[in-house]
């Protein structure tokens, strides 16, 4: 059997993992197949064909094969480096937020499925992690993440309850799917309306408008905890970054 022919895509790096002696797997998000699993044979030594490109975060330009089936890895054969979000990785807080970014986008996406929306919001965020002078506001993650969970395809509803249908005020609970009135008797996390509302402007309103957003108190990772039910699975960076945020 022939070997499939190199295709050419813009990607970031999602995940990382040394594999023999040499090779490493690459999880890449790709606007136009989703998150994909490739093997990089000898990327521990070349420097030709890597060249420092394959590290968390990066924007590259990545040489690839498709796989002989569906079950099967990718074949990274090059890449490029277009954007290594160098400032980023001076600053200990902005590189935790880094992790945390790729991981939600990047576990979101789905596999071999085109995934744009989120593969714009991810480059968007790291973007402008990179071109910060120190961390952002508290609204920049909870933006982050109800846009990554609306691109998904299983956003919160915060502005009416899930329960009855009506228009949400206090005192109100949110779940995974969503605010409820406490009284409509869903479990819940406490949260104050006006805090949903803030919350839920940071999901219409453009990611860099929310960098110095300030917002009311509420249960701020209330949506890690909801990207978590819906994966099934903790979020590995989620514990680093709220040490370092407070």
């Amino acid at each position: 059997m022939s070997r499939p022919l190199a295709i050419h895509r813009t990607a970031i790096v999602v995940g990382l993992q040394d594999h023999k002696e040499a090779d490493r797997i690459v999880r890449l998000l790709i606007p136009e197949n989703g998150r994909i699993t490739a093997l990089a044979r000898s990327a521990k030594r070349s420097t030709k064909r890597f060249g420092g490109a394959l590290d968390i975060g990066n924007k590259l330009e990545a040489t690839l094969r498709p796989p002989k089936n569906s079950s099967g890895w990718w074949g990274l054969d090059s890449a490029n480096l277009e954007d290594g979000r160098p400032h980023i990785r001076s600053d200990l807080e902005r590189l935790s937020l880094l992790a945390y970014c790729t991981e939600v986008c990047g576990q979101l996406a789905r596999e071999s499925h085109p995934e744009p929306k989120l593969f714009g919001l991810l480059d968007m965020a790291l973007s402008l992690l990179d071109a910060m002078a120190e961390p952002p506001s508290t609204a920049f993650r909870l933006g982050l993440e109800t846009k990554a969970l609306t691109f998904a395809g299983v956003g919160p509803e915060l502005r009416t309850c899930v329960a009855c249908g009506n228009p949400i005020d206090d005192p109100a609970t949110l779940s995974p799917q969503g605010a409820s009135h406490l009284g409509c008797g869903l479990p819940g996390t406490r949260a104050p309306t006006d805090w949903l509302f803030a919350v839920e402007s940071c999901r219409r309103t453009p990611l860099r408008e929310t960098i110095d957003k300030t917002i009311p108190e509420g249960p701020i990772w209330a949506f890690a905890e909801a990207i978590e039910a819906h994966l099934g699975r903790r979020l590995r960076s989620r514990s680093i970054l709220a040490t370092l945020s407070g």
